[in-house]
């Protein structure tokens, strides 16, 4: 018998020989051996593709159960006798959820294989070590998502298994390289003499490198044994590692720091275990360890679902040992800190927002939070709210307490229940009494006068130290307060008249009274009366004011003219005396001296007592506005508009009042120069003589003792300016926020240092702001109390990678620096580096630290430290 001839079919790039060979292929069909449906399919000419879809039957004896589909731009060779195909040109095949991209792909249909490489690139011999780079088009295989890149690609379409040379892959901003890459099941490869990275250059700065890993798409990588490579050097090793290879929250041991303090010996450092319970809950529990003695605990319960509700249960307890056990100034303290958090959106108008915190007062010392250790108190909180949609009522129920941690001093409300009705017009009616617009003008008198009303009740308490040699006093008090005003504001012509009425009712179930005066000091001795009291006062006023206009252009090129708004005001105001014996607000009784002493019956309770003293007063101010606008660059330009200066005034008479009817004289000032410096303050000045044999002020006008007209008691101003350069674009350093990439054990496991901050931004060429304040008090015009400080940030690249800054504040007067820092970043590509010293202050210090810059591997660092301060 002659041996048989192969045949082998050429698709070459023409219209008329594609149709030959379809008909020679359907021609064809019945001498193959197996029900393969084999159809031709082309693209225009000038794409020059020639493509060939294969659809298996499914159940065939080849296993293939869906449409392989492929395609090149050269040409592709298929043997009948061993069904193998060849494609030669930007090879492109798929099947199911595989995509695979090659140079040459070669198919071996009856083993349902196929193998794909790149063509030596000879131009690149002698210029690269890598075998990769020497090929061109080298395969990219895209699997579920994950994208697989090597030297040499192969895979069974029956198995779904694979295998690859020199490969490569990206999962979770991760770099996965591999001498050989084995896909065993759909989900699971073996890896021989692989690494990872987060280091993007081709030559990665650092890596961690194994022989033997297992990666478990979308769950985990286990790799034994494990060393860490930086600039191809060892520095670490490891008998196993288990790596995420899943962005959000997963299980698993939180990475330890290691290190050693001078006073407390080496330490681990937040040694723990993170758990991810379930999508809306996690855990994480977490310890410090020190040979010398001491140790700290700490829990972070979270829990959130997405627009309803989101919050966090915290915990540390700490024991801190400092010295040998004989040692006289040794140092043992037991301190604890517990946190609650919750956040929740009931519906659109009713909220629930709780910040509550526990804590010992030595807590501070051994907290992660650089303002805690600054602040020294604890605030807490928790308010209910809600609002009814289509009226003007509001109802919160809030509690609060604060804690401060030097003294030991605590105060708070528990609870303080609130209720509102802001302004309303009970006159108005659906229709207007006169035209059809919404302006005030257009409504009837009557239907001007507005009603609101509040009320509040309170239970408040505290236990204070005054100082180290006094025992605590507590305090604990509750009462309501109503409050009820009228007003309205009908326009007399250029003039807005507003006349108002205030009400005010609050409840007490006690009261103070004085029985007797402890006659060796002369202080009363106060004691509580139980009853339910009441107390009741109101006043009313009346206030008018107008506005004016004055408009000044220059000859001034490119300003179109200054604007001066005169907003001039006038009231008048009555309360009458309630320290009157008619209305039991007040009583008194006899000093040791036989002097009449009044005193308010209600000075201790939480809304306090009713005014005392008849007060008929007039009041006058005046605000004064300086605008300017700049004429306009072109026909759509309209100008630009500045505030140069906002300047007020205001002063009060009180026709009733025994003495000192004259009030101070008030002024206050602000200014923006453009959008860099801005400027406020404010003086007040009194008319009255300054006695300085009794050290107060007498009845005695200034001009009438021929010593001016007024003078200068108080005066503050302050600057401030902010400026920064303008950001890079395309800038590549930044620092990604994605935090589904961060492995959970990292992400969630809830500790924070002291220096951990934002990563620096280096697309900011420089920023600069400065703050200065000056305050003087001279009741006495003898004696000036002042008080000066600067404040200053400042931040500048000093080269690309390099970003300097320092932030600090000076007491002029008492000529001390607050707190200073100086910070150095250096952006190291896939690393960084951060220096921090805070030379003078308790935090007295410094911490340098080299770290990998991937959030997912933050716990991959080298840290170093000062522990001159007291703080842990």
């Amino acid at each position: 018998m002659d041996r048989p001839v192969e045949k082998n079919i050429v698709i070459p790039n023409s219209k008329f020989c594609s149709l030959v060979i379809l008909q020679f292929l359907l021609s064809s069909i019945t001498y193959s051996q197996t029900k393969d449906t084999l159809s031709i399919a082309r693209t225009d000419s000038s794409a020059r593709l020639d493509s060939i879809e294969s659809i298996a039957e499914k159940k065939k004896p080849n296993g293939i159960d869906t449409s392989v589909v492929y395609s090149s731009v050269d040409s592709i060779v298929y043997s009948y006798p061993n069904r193998m195909m060849h494609m030669y040109g930007k090879g492109d095949v798929k099947y199911r959820t595989m995509g695979l991209k090659s140079e040459r792909i070669d198919v071996n249909w009856n083993a349902n294989e196929l193998e794909s490489y790149g063509v030596l690139d000879s131009s690149k011999i002698g210029k690269t070590d890598s075998v990769k780079q020497l090929y061109r088009g080298t395969p990219v295989m895209v699997d579920g998502g994950e994208t697989y890149e090597g030297w040499k690609i192969g895979y069974n379409f029956k198995s779904q298994k694979g295998r690859i040379s020199l490969g490569e892959t990206v999962m979770e901003q991760g770099y996965y390289h591999g001498q050989h890459i084995k896909k065993i099941e759909k989900d699971v490869l073996f890896v021989a003499n692989g690494r990872f990275t987060t280091c993007d250059f081709s030559h990665p700065h650092y890596y961690f490198f194994s022989p033997r890993m297992r990666v478990t798409l979308r769950d985990k990588i286990v790799a034994e044994p494990i060393y860490l490579y930086i600039a191809d050097v060892p520095v670490f090793a490891l008998p196993f590692g288990v790596f995420p290879s899943q962005g959000g929250r997963r299980s698993g041991i939180i990475a330890p720091a290691y290190g050693d303090d001078g006073r407390r010996g080496k330490f681990i450092s937040h040694l723990g275990y993170y758990e991810a319970i379930s999508d809306y809950t996690d855990l994480s529990l977490a310890g410090d360890w020190y040979s010398h003695g001491g140790w700290k605990a700490y829990s972070n319960f979270r829990y959130s679902k997405r627009y309803d509700f989101s919050g966090a249960l915290t915990g540390e307890y700490s024991r801190i040992l400092i010295g040998e056990t004989n040692d006289i100034d040794r140092q043992d303290e037991a301190n604890y800190r517990a946190n609650l958090r919750h956040n929740q959106q009931f519906n659109p108008s009713t909220r629930l927002d709780v910040d509550f915190t526990f804590a010992s007062n030595n807590s501070y010392k051994t907290s992660n939070n650089y303002d805690d250790y600054l602040r020294q108190e604890i605030y807490s909180n928790a308010t209910v709210s809600k609002s009814w949609e289509g009226t003007n009522n509001s109802m919160s129920v809030n509690i609060s307490r604060r804690q401060d941690l030097r003294l030991g001093n605590v105060d708070g409300t528990i609870p303080s229940i609130s209720f509102s009705h802001s302004q309303s017009y009970p006159f108005r009616s659906g229709k207007k009494s006169r035209g059809l617009s919404s302006q005030d003008n257009e409504y009837a008198w009557y239907e001007l006068i507005g009603v609101g009303y509040s009320g509040q009740a309170v239970r408040r308490y505290s236990k204070t130290h005054p100082n180290e040699t006094t025992d605590f006093t507590t305090y604990d008090r509750e009462g309501i307060s109503h409050g009820v005003s009228i007003n309205a504001a009908p326009k007399a012509g250029y003039f807005t008249v507003a006349p108002a009425v205030s009400y005010s009712e609050r409840w007490y179930d006690k009261s103070t009274k004085i029985d007797s005066v402890d006659r060796l000091t002369n202080t009363p001795v106060k004691r509580d009366v139980k009853g339910f009291e009441a107390v009741r006062f109101f006043s009313a006023g009346v206030s008018a004011s107008t506005k004016f206009y004055g408009i000044f252009q220059p000859p001034i090129p490119g300003v179109a003219g200054f604007r001066h708004t005169v907003t001039p005001s006038v009231s008048y105001s009555f309360q009458p005396d309630f320290s009157k014996e008619k209305y039991r607000y007040y009583a008194s009784y006899q000093d040791t001296f036989g002097r009449k002493v009044l005193y308010n019956r209600f000075e201790k309770e939480v809304f306090g007592g009713a005014p005392a003293g008849e007060s008929q007063a007039i009041g006058l101010s005046v605000g004064n506005l300086f605008e300017m606008k700049t004429e306009p660059r072109d026909s759509v330009d309209k100008g630009s508009k500045y505030q140069i200066l906002n300047l007020g005034a205001s002063l009060a008479y009180n026709f009733t009042a025994e003495q000192f009817r004259l009030s101070d004289l008030s002024l206050n000032y602000r200014t923006d120069i453009g959008q860099y410096l801005g400027i406020s303050g404010g003086s007040n000045y009194r008319f009255y003589v300054f006695d300085r044999k009794t050290g107060q002020r007498v009845n005695k006008f200034l001009i009438k003792e021929g010593k001016g007209i007024a003078e200068l008691t108080s005066f503050n101003i302050s600057l401030s300016t902010s400026l920064r350069g303008e950001k890079k674009r395309g800038e590549t350093h930044v620092q990604n926020t994605d935090t589904t990439a961060i492995p959970p054990a990292a992400q969630q496991s809830g500790y924070r240092g002291l220096y951990e901050e934002e990563p620096p931004d280096f697309s900011i060429p420089w920023n600069l702001s400065l703050n200065f304040s000056f305050a003087q008090f001279q009741e006495n015009p003898a004696v000036k109390t002042r008080s000066a400080n600067i404040s200053a940030n400042l931040g500048f690249n000093l080269t690309e990678n390099w970003k300097f800054s320092a932030t600090g504040s000076y007491d002029v007067i008492q000529r001390q620096f607050a707190a200073p820092r100086i910070t150095i970043d250096r952006d190291l590509h896939c690393w960084t580096m951060n220096f921090s010293w805070t030379p003078i202050g308790q935090l007295t210090g410094y911490r340098f630290e080299l770290k990998v810059k991937a959030p997912q591997l933050q716990d991959i660092k080298l840290t170093k430290q000062s522990r001159d301060s007291g703080y842990y």
